[in-house]
């Protein structure tokens, strides 16, 4: 450091620091360098991060998680291979934000997808351009040159019975990857099935909500009465029997047994009202699943301490469930149960898809009640040529797709597993069934209790109450 010299008045010199102005201005030519060198790193980075796409640089934080897209629209888009369009046909500004920012998230699934927004105030000829009204969106292939159409309505579902009583708009499903998902296929795949639920044995309608999931994979569900028909329609792809109380006529066995020797698909729910159904038990018995009398309790793995209503154990590596995690949660109520046993044709392979603890019971009455592991869901299946199968699947309640319990416990994989089981028999039917999101308050569905219930209960809040009680008693005696 420089010095200057000055003279006091009795002659002596004392030293004094120099001038900073210098030091100071190259300390502020650094600070002003460094300042535009970080502003410039926060333009690049911006613009970097301005690139990528929605997926990487959104995230989802909403309860309901409806920006999640599922492994199955992931997977199904990752492969396609022709260009297809979404157009919306409305003002940008007018639809839902969420739907707004769905559809970015959805475009970037894949290169092939491009979303657009055409505003029929401004541009009215795109309503006769895709032949439908405004508020839609329209989805095309070049290629194919197919359309499909959603309506942005449809998306967000509304308690109707709410609105329609009291006036108020309660939202309930979010809609829109099924819904997209479904049309992209529509437009790029033309196969589509037909299924028919037999009628006439008071069988449990099936519900709206499982008709639309299997709309989405591009299947059609209609009624049939097996003895006015005069047999199963020639279009049948796969025949229900949704928890028939009353028996098959023996015409309806004959008919059901000839279907199946040609390679025929059956989904049977049994009904856990009483009465003797012997032709059915008889058709499950000659594949190999021998139906227990009474119903199933399984007190290991049951519902608020509700014997009856239980989580059975799926077994992922059965077709049927494939699709499942394998900690899918499924309920059960008033089911019955079968033993595996010896088919009627050593051709028939069958599989347990749902099992019960060892420590179920099936009951007939309280005096009578019979402990084992029961199989409540199963499929059979017998190759009739080289290019054709026979499947039979038999579930031991129609509380796999109950409306009332779907309704009750939304995080269920009940539905799912009934689509599955009715499309993995279809080569060319791809399973894009996928449930809406529910945007109602979820409920806790604890599959086991037992050991967790005792220790949340009992162990934690006292261990909590004992480690107060300890520190409050050594603040005391400081």
């Amino acid at each position: 450091m420089s010095f200057f010299h000055k003279k006091t008045a009795d002659g002596a010199s004392q030293r004094h620091p120099a001038p900073v102005s210098r030091r100071a201005s190259r300390a502020g030519t650094f600070s002003a360098g460094l300042t535009a060198l970080v502003i410039a790193a926060v333009v690049v980075f911006n613009l970097l991060m301005a690139q990528l796409p929605d997926t990487a640089t959104q995230f989802d934080l909403t309860d309901s998680r409806i920006y999640r897209i599922s492994d199955t629209s992931v997977d199904y888009l990752g492969k396609i291979q022709d260009d297809v369009e979404i157009h919306v046909l409305a003002d940008k500004s007018s639809v839902d934000t969420r739907i707004v920012r769905f559809l970015s998230k959805y475009e970037d699934l894949s290169p092939h997808l491009k979303v657009e927004y055409l505003n029929p105030t401004v541009h009215p000829s795109v309503l006769n351009k895709y032949n439908c009204e405004a508020g839609t969106i329209a989805v095309t292939c070049e290629k194919t040159g197919r359309q499909e159409t959603v309506p942005i309505s449809s998306i967000i579902g509304i308690d109707q019975m709410a609105y329609y009583y009291y006036g108020t708009k309660t939202e309930t499903s979010f809609d829109a990857e099924g819904l997209l998902t479904s049309a992209v296929d529509g437009v790029l795949n033309s196969t589509s099935r037909t299924l028919y639920a037999t009628q006439g044995h008071e069988e449990t309608a099936i519900s709206a909500d499982v008709t639309a999931l299997f709309k989405k994979s591009h299947v059609t569900l209609s009624d049939v009465n097996l003895l006015t028909a005069g047999g199963i329609p020639d279009d049948c792809s796969l025949l229900v029997l949704n928890a028939p109380v009353k028996d098959l006529a023996d015409d309806e066995l004959t008919m059901i047994e000839a279907y199946l020797s040609q390679g025929g698909q059956v989904i049977y729910c049994m009904s856990s009202k009483d009465g003797d159904r012997p032709n059915l038990e008889k058709l499950c018995a000659s594949y190999g699943m021998d139906v227990a009398p009474g119903i199933i309790e399984d007190p290991q793995h049951c519902y608020q301490n509700n014997p009856f209503l239980f989580f059975p154990t799926v077994n992922t590596q059965a077709d049927a469930a494939s699709g499942l995690a394998d900690d899918a949660t499924l309920l059960f109520y008033g089911s019955r149960g079968m033993t595996i046993g010896k088919p009627a044709r050593d051709t028939v392979t069958v599989t347990s898809i749902l099992d019960t603890s060892s420590g179920s019971y099936a009951v007939v009455d309280e005096n009578n009640a019979v402990q084992g592991t029961y199989s409540v869901g199963a499929l059979a299946t017998e190759k009739i040529s080289d290019t054709v199968t026979a499947r039979f699947t038999v579930y031991g309640a129609d509380s796999l797709i109950n409306q009332d319990l779907l309704g009750s416990f939304t995080n269920l994989d009940n539905a799912k597993l009934f689509i599955s089981s009715a499309t993995c028999g279809f080569s060319d039917v791809s399973n894009l069934s996928i449930d809406p999101v529910s945007l109602a308050a979820p409920t806790n569905t604890i599959s086991t209790g037992g050991i967790w219930a005792l220790l949340f209960i009992f162990v934690l809040p006292l261990a909590a109450l004992i480690t107060g009680f300890v520190r409050w008693m050594r603040r005391r005696r400081l």
